[in-house]
């Protein structure tokens, strides 16, 4: 049984509040331990999306920056590229909306790294053996990152039902080829009206998929659906759709959460705010209403026990799921069954409160 510690705040407490429950759970859940002098140690969190304001707090990630840094270890933050049109889809705009949203060096104390480099194609193909996936592609930053610390908000999500450390791990820290391959069931295509005919797609295809006479146009008898061509389109020309989800994304979205966790053993920490918990997840660029009180953070060394955990305690305070609330037509437990089915952690676990 996995122990997971809960220090109860409040998105509103004062940042020397926050500070304060940080490090009464690194001392307490002994999260120092994952890291050591002259790892160069990946933080990897959400800055938000534009437009949304329930992102996890700066002061959080500052606190646990000076904590990482203080077993003599190096942290970055980190992030990957996103698939649709965003600021986030770079390496260049994520940088700048994690600096507008406090996250700066001069804030927090740790650089901003995409983690999949300036297109979200620098990657690292493992092998996982799952159910759904031989092998899948994790962002080249974490893959050579000697530890790393998950801080994860926990949230509803409409694909998944709920959105924490296993996602952060599957879908945060995959590059765009690796998204692709989690949601899409089929091939991308060309949207004519916004294709300039530019020919960087068909430079990239590995396949020889793609010719470009006015517009580019995809053979689909051609295509292997490995995404680079949306990770090369900078005019928002590639489009896919959103064909896998519920029980079958969750399941691929742990197939890639494997690759990660199985390649740092016993050099990943796992922190969780659950406060601010909104329908949808920090993705969607809405200011949104939280859908029940702040509970706290969370932290623990299993990223299936701190889930799970955060799930227990949503149902026990509010009477009802999460998923009841936001997407009621989703089991999130599908996360937890094939995270414990591959060997990622517990889903039984021992709940420490902890007072800063």
């Amino acid at each position: 049984m996995s122990q997971v510690f809960l220090a109860a705040a409040r998105r509103s407490d004062p940042p020397e509040r926050i500070e304060a429950a940080v490090e009464a759970l690194w001392r307490h859940a002994r999260l120092g331990e994952a890291f050591g002098a002259r790892d160069l140690t990946a933080l990897k969190l959400h800055v938000g999306e534009p437009g949304t304001t329930t992102f996890v707090s700066p002061a959080i990630a500052r606190a646990l920056v000076r904590l990482v840094a203080s077993t003599g270890a190096a942290p970055f933050l980190t992030d990957t590229a996103v698939l649709y049109r965003s600021p986030r889809d770079n390496a260049v705009g994520h940088a700048r909306v994690a600096h507008e949203h406090g996250f700066g060096l001069d804030v927090v104390g740790a650089p901003f790294v995409a983690a999949d480099g300036l297109n979200g194609a620098d990657e690292i193909e493992v092998r996982v053996d799952g159910r759904h996936f031989a092998s899948v592609h994790v962002a080249s930053a974490i893959q050579h990152a000697r530890s790393l610390l998950v801080l994860s908000h926990a949230t509803g999500h409409l694909g998944t039902g709920y959105g924490g450390a296993l996602k952060n791990l599957g879908m945060g820290c995959a590059s765009k080829k690796a998204k692709l391959r989690q949601h899409h069931g089929a091939q991308p295509k060309i949207d004519p009206k916004k294709c300039l005919g530019c020919g960087t797609c068909a430079a990239w295809c590995p396949a020889d998929a793609i010719a470009v006479e006015r517009t580019a146009a995809i053979d689909p008898e051609r295509c292997i659906g490995c995404g680079e061509c949306i990770a090369a389109c900078r005019d928002g020309a590639v489009r896919f759709g959103w064909a896998i989800a519920g029980r079958e994304l969750q399941e691929r979205i742990v197939e890639h959460a494997a690759a990660v966790v199985r390649a740092k053993p016993g050099r990943i920490a796992y922190v969780t705010a659950a406060m601010a918990i909104t329908k949808d997840c920090d993705c969607m660029g809405l200011d949104q209403p939280p859908v029940l009180d702040d509970i706290g953070l969370l932290a623990s060394r299993d990223p299936v026990a701190i889930d799970q955990a955060v799930l227990t305690l949503v149902h026990d305070r509010a009477g009802s799921s999460l998923e009841s609330r936001c997407y009621p037509e989703t089991d999130a437990g599908a996360q937890i069954r094939h995270a414990v089915a591959l060997g990622l952690g517990e889903a039984r676990f021992e709940l420490v409160e902890v007072t800063p």
